[in-house]
């Protein structure tokens, strides 16, 4: 767990001050008010309620506290982590129907593994690892599993690039290249332009958008020209 990273919890104890929730590792978390939603909060229980499931952003690790925030998280980044957790929990589903309940073959990966939605993801690059923890007569069903494919997401940045010198528009086209075959940059106005993102995994998506973004603006600042970014939501 790191800052930034969006984190599936549930919510355990809610009062007027601060909101604790349950995080998938069994540590708690904290959001206080002001990071529950914008702006004055009349009826707490409006966005917070016990057992209920949320998508926060981890704010600051400091020791074993660990801040969170709901309000900054974005109705997109809430629908991609909650589309991830109900594709882990049909993997889970799969896994049990498959090799039984509480399995040993299971109980094994999960030692060696995040998860089984890791550990299936870890087969498609490398389909030998199957060898090693399932039946001979159960790999055909764990290896269609492995074949589905992912649902893919969109990431979009808006870029406002300002070149003023006279070589203006060839020094733009050199500062947009990248070498992610995932990735568009579209033109929009006048210094204006957006970077589209194609990515299977969203934790991963937003990793590589940070240092297209920032490979982007070091290629700015060597060509003197002014670089600026905002995500779409």
């Amino acid at each position: 767990m790191e800052e930034g990273d969006l984190i599936l919890g549930t919510v355990e104890e809610v009062t007027n001050t601060v909101t604790i929730v349950k995080l998938p590792d069994g540590k708690k978390g904290t959001i206080i008010s002001s990071e529950i939603a914008p702006g004055r909060i009349k009826y707490m229980r409006q966005y917070v309620v016990p057992n209920k499931k949320i998508v926060c952003k981890v704010l600051e690790i400091s020791r074993d506290h660990i801040h969170l925030s709901l309000r900054r998280v974005t109705s997109k980044e809430k629908k991609e982590v909650m589309q991830k957790f109900k594709q882990d929990q049909a993997i889970n589903v799969a896994f049990n129907q498959i090799l039984g309940e509480d399995s040993p073959h299971t109980n094994k990966i999960l030692k060696d593994f995040e998860s089984l939605a890791n550990f299936i993801n870890e087969i498609k690059k490398d389909e030998k690892i199957i060898l090693k923890y399932i039946p001979k007569e159960n790999e055909s069903a764990i290896r269609k599993i492995s074949e589905k494919k992912k649902k893919s997401s969109e990431l979009k940045q808006n870029i406002k690039l300002k070149c003023l010198e006279d070589d203006g528009l060839n020094k733009i086209k050199e500062i947009l290249k990248t070498k992610n075959e995932n990735a568009k940059i579209i033109y929009l106005s006048a210094e204006n332009f957006r970077l589209k993102l194609i990515v299977e995994d969203f934790k991963e998506g937003k990793k590589e958008m940070a240092q297209i973004l920032e490979e982007f603006e070091k290629n700015a600042k060597k060509n003197h020209c002014e670089f600026s970014s905002t995500e779409e939501r």
